[in-house]
């Protein structure tokens, strides 16, 4: 006796997705150069990301598209935050265009669209030849965006740190970054929020360091691993209870039915 086939899930409804249902575009166009649709990233409820490649073949061929939210939350207008973050990323990847680990911005892609160089690697993993070199460089890397007034905020996640095929460290996704446009001439509170993400951003650079390569590490690297400062233990108390929600939501439904 065959046991019964499980009860099919629903499809997640569309207020979830940054598209809702829809697909990235099978081509698109930016600075005059042409892209089409290889495979899909990743489709969040901010965001969704895709490879694409030059359809004329020339230089270095494959580049990210990112397009941020459009479709409504359940009849809310959603466009104009879709805008509001892809305005501030397109801003940063700009203004960061000289500082090696950064890809290459390749141009915007309608309202909350933007293209930007695919970088061959894999996030942050045990297994990959990591040495003390390879945080030195990436220790630098952090250290020119802060010297820009930007703080990284999301190096929580191993998945936004490669390590490329040419042995050094990326960044990738400044959805979340927070950018202190003025600098120095910027009011207290946007000056002090900077520091204070600063200092996350440092805690888990260190973070990941002790826990990747602990053989090579001193005790400053451990003591300063532990140092999680306010925002961060704000952020962990509020932040997980969220993700746990959605992922017990988008568990009801089909995801293999959504692109």
């Amino acid at each position: 006796m065959t046991a019964p086939d499980p009860k099919p899930k629903r499809r997640p409804p569309a207020s979830l997705f940054a598209l809702g249902h829809a697909a990235l575009p099978a081509e698109v166009s930016a600075l005059g150069v042409t892209y089409q649709f290889v495979k899909l990233f990743k489709h969040d409820f901010f965001a969704a990301t895709g490879l694409y490649e030059r359809a004329d073949g020339v230089g270095n061929r494959l580049a990210v598209l990112k397009v941020q939210r459009t479709y409504p939350y359940f009849g809310w207008p959603m466009r104009w935050l879709g805008r509001r973050i892809a305005s501030r990323e397109i801003r940063i990847y700009q203004k960061l265009q000289n500082v090696p680990g950064i890809p290459k911005f390749l141009g915007a892609v309608g309202p909350t669209g933007f293209l930007h160089e695919f970088i061959p690697g894999t996030e942050l993993a045990p297994q990959l030849p990591l040495s003390p070199q390879f945080f030195a460089d990436l220790e630098r890397l952090f250290k020119n965006l802060h010297e820009h007034h930007i703080a990284y905020v999301d190096a929580n996640k191993r998945e936004n740190i490669l390590f490329g095929d040419d042995g050094h460290p990326w960044l990738i996704d400044f959805q979340i970054s927070y950018e202190c446009a003025k600098g120095a001439r910027a009011n207290y509170f946007s000056r002090r929020m900077l520091q204070k993400l600063i200092r996350a951003d440092w805690y888990h650079f260190y973070k990941h360091k002790t826990r990747l390569i602990p053989k090579s590490c001193q005790p400053e690297d451990f003591h300063r691993a532990q140092d999680r400062g306010f925002w961060h233990r704000m952020h962990r108390r509020f932040s997980r209870p969220l993700i746990k929600f959605r992922r017990r939501l988008l568990s009801r439904y089909d995801l293999a039915n959504t692109r």
